[in-house]
């Protein structure tokens, strides 16, 4: 699977990577994009790096070099005068040729919202710069894939429905009666026992069978009631 192409909120991920500062002295904030930049490159293989651009603001940008270029393969980029880094970042995605194979790296609502519409994956800096951090090569990819973010349903506990269905399978009330009803049909013809316990039950039932069986039996009739 080929490398996927990065576009990253520059001074988005610094934040994200703890090197943002409240105040820069000279030469401090043009450091910190450098180290973070450098960081990138320790985690990102050549291909990935040719195929990341990190994209930052304007106003911050160095008047001693130009609005585009390169640290090791990974392409630098300051938006045009009047222009911030989300407003660019959106017009790359838009014009991007292969933007279902693109990571979108901001925690800019509004740039998910512009990746989502053209089917590329975006990913909150902070996660991106976690799993960058314990990514042990470049061979892992360097996000979760879409379905592996979705929440999943708390294990069940041992005495909830939920764990006896996963212990046990899903079940039917009417299959179980149903066997229940089965299961004693064939013990009550099985069993001698059961068998006379049944036709028992059948003459409390009916008045006359009941004589009848007492006359059998020697008991004689009822007595009858007054």
């Amino acid at each position: 699977m080929s490398a996927p192409f990065l576009l990253i909120d520059g001074y988005n991920l610094l934040h994200a990577a703890g090197l943002a500062r409240l105040r820069y002295g000279p030469g401090d904030l043009e450091r910190a994009r450098h180290r973070m930049v450098g960081m990138l490159c320790e985690k990102l293989d050549v291909a990935e790096q040719m195929r990341c651009t990190v994209v930052y603001d304007a106003q911050n940008a160095p008047s001693d070099v130009h609005r585009e270029g390169k640290q090791n393969e990974i392409r630098i980029l300051f938006a045009a005068p009047g222009q911030d880094a989300d407003s660019t970042i959106e017009d790359l995605i838009a014009r991007h040729p292969a933007a279902k194979n693109l990571i979108v790296v901001s925690s800019d609502h509004r740039l998910h919202k512009a990746a989502k519409r053209r089917g590329a994956q975006p990913v909150d800096s902070e996660i991106f710069w976690e799993r960058l951090q314990i990514r042990p090569d470049a061979r892992t990819a360097l996000v979760e894939p879409a379905s592996a973010a979705r929440p999943r349903k708390p294990a069940p506990t041992s005495n909830s429905t939920d764990a006896w269905l996963k212990e046990f399978g899903e079940f039917s009330v009417t299959d179980i009666a149903a066997e229940v009803q089965a299961e004693q049909q064939n013990r009550a013809t099985a069993d001698p026992w059961q068998q006379n316990l049944a036709s028992l039950e059948n003459v409390l039932k009916d008045a006359s069978l009941l004589d009848q069986w007492l006359g059998d039996h020697g008991r004689g009739k009822r007595p009858q009631s007054r």
